[in-house]
């Protein structure tokens, strides 16, 4: 996508930014029409949120979200839901049918635009092979955090031997500086393969744009577009949701290190009984 000319653009207005609570304070220059908002990485209670599909639409439309991917851990259900209830009670947001993919060795692959479920515990590049073959997107999730869950910088460089992505997560709540040090030297030394730079919140207790995807254009098919194009603008949000609480805790904590491996043993299973 081009860009505009600077006689072509628009600024944000401050009662736009009032009506939209999902715009950054400070967004760049807007191209005609204003800035599409997404939010691409979030989760419900069909992995190890806290909030249901339904009640993570609904907030998604109170902050004014144009596009909202839900990317639960390893299952397609928790966007099959929200996606069907955004129809029903006609939603603004647009749901997008999302998962975060657990790897062979943990690292995590957001698809996008799915029709099923990816198959997990395989190497990273057999997953972006599995999510482009039924015609999704391939994202890094929050990469070089130093956790198990988020892809280093040798790993990543090993996995584009063999595969390319559509975007990499640039901006996230956790991301400090070392490692938006290390992400920066990386995109300068190996960009081409990673695709475009989004941000995402990674939201566990219903806290949504916490880190955004700017886009021209409101509709997931204007979104799909700009990330094809790598014309995706990836920004901090601006919304201050209340801390959650140990009740709130307690319950991801219970989904994250006991429902979790429960329903990852159980497809692990069906996926060996099925070859």
């Amino acid at each position: 996508m081009s860009e505009p000319s600077a006689g072509s653009r628009t600024i944000d207005t401050p009662n736009e930014r009032n009506e939209r609570p999902c715009l950054p304070l400070d967004p760049p220059p807007a191209p005609p029409g204003g800035w599409g908002v997404a939010e691409l990485h979030c989760h419900t209670t069909a992995s190890d949120g806290v909030v249901t599909p339904e009640q993570l639409v609904e907030i998604a439309d109170r902050l004014a979200i144009d596009v909202l991917a839900v990317t639960d851990h390893d299952t397609i259900e928790g966007a099959l839901r929200a996606r069907d209830h955004a129809v029903s009670i006609g939603a603004r947001v647009e749901v997008i049918v999302g998962m975060e993919v657990t790897t062979r060795r943990q690292d995590h692959i957001v698809g996008l635009f799915l029709d099923r479920t990816v198959r997990i515990f395989r190497s990273v590049p057999d997953t972006v092979d599995e999510i482009h073959a039924q015609g999704g997107l391939a994202v890094v999730a929050h990469p070089f955090l130093g956790l198990p869950s988020s892809i280093s910088p040798d790993r990543l460089r090993d996995a584009l031997r063999r595969c390319r992505f559509d975007a990499i997560e640039a901006e996230n709540p956790y991301m400090r500086e070392g490692a938006r040090g290390r992400l920066t030297a990386f995109l300068q030394d190996q960009g081409e393969g990673v695709g475009a730079k989004v941000g995402a919140s990674d939201a566990h207790f219903g806290d949504l744009a916490k880190a955004v995807t700017l886009f021209e254009g409101r509709g997931a098919a204007d979104l799909r577009c700009a990330v094809e194009k790598r014309a995706t603008v990836p920004a901090i949000g601006r919304v201050r949701h209340p801390r959650p609480g140990l009740r709130a805790h307690l319950q991801n904590q219970y989904r994250s290190l006991l429902r979790l491996p429960v329903m990852r043993a159980g497809k692990v299973w069906r996926q060996w009984r099925d070859t």
